[in-house]
């Protein structure tokens, strides 16, 4: 398939899109989480990799704690490298905020260098409780 060609597609399977616009690394990973609801298109979650991808639409995308809002600019069938990647959308918003929530909480809970020893010695403690 030429560039030429390529310029004509309308229309693509959603798995396919997301492997090309390098979203996931292979197409199993893009199908299987299309399957657990992380991608919604135009609003609805679909369940089926297969469905029809259009240039315009909008896609919902959930990857670890960040979720982007992208608008499809262009119908790519082969994967190409990133710089050309970027190209085939637009990222309308990115939400970070369970990333920093997750990471806050993580925070407050990490102790300090006192109550690392003091949990260090009471295993101990516990480790030689255990052997009599």
């Amino acid at each position: 398939m030429t560039f030429f060609e390529k310029s004509y597609l309308s229309e693509c399977r959603l798995d396919l899109w997301l492997w090309a616009a390098r979203f996931y690394k292979t197409r199993n990973l893009a199908a299987s989480n299309i399957k657990k609801g992380l991608v919604h298109l135009s609003g609805k979650t679909t369940t089926k990799p297969a469905s029809i991808l259009n240039k315009g639409s909008q896609l919902v995308i959930k990857n670890d704690f960040v979720i982007q809002t992208i608008l499809v600019e262009e119908i790519a069938v082969k994967r190409v490298s990133y710089e050309k990647a970027k190209q085939f959308y637009k990222v309308i918003s990115k939400d970070n905020r369970e990333t920093a929530t997750f990471f806050q909480a993580r925070a407050k809970y990490k102790p300090d260098k006192k109550l690392r020893r003091n949990l260090k010695a009471f295993k101990e403690k516990l480790h030689f409780i255990s052997d009599n």
